[in-house]
């Protein structure tokens, strides 16, 4: 496959995933990840300026991605803690109420 298609290609699905990190739509993230993996590792090492371009785009993306992710796995990790605790809360006060 010709190595321009396989970056125009990569980038159409790094700018699916960057969407749908937009609005959280993070199974959609990674299913387009996934499809991207077995493009990624079709590149060859020598490139088109214009790939080496695009590619560039793609790498600025993911990591715009990557920090995105971080973020809300440490927000959503905090509010399950948060959760967690409250139906400990809970419990605690069923058992109690039933004395």
């Amino acid at each position: 496959m010709d190595q321009n298609v396989i970056v125009e290609r990569l980038l159409s699905l790094t700018q699916d995933i960057e969407a749908a990190a937009f609005i959280a739509d993070w199974p959609t993230a990674a299913a387009r990840s996934a499809e991207r993996a077995p493009l990624v590792r079709q590149l060859s090492p020598q490139q088109s300026p214009a790939a080496l371009a695009m590619i560039r785009r793609i790498q600025a993306i993911d990591a715009q991605v990557m920090s995105s992710a971080s973020v809300t796995r440490m927000e959503m990790e905090r509010e399950f803690g948060t959760a967690m605790q409250r139906v400990s809360a809970v419990s605690q006060y069923q058992v109690t109420a039933r004395l």
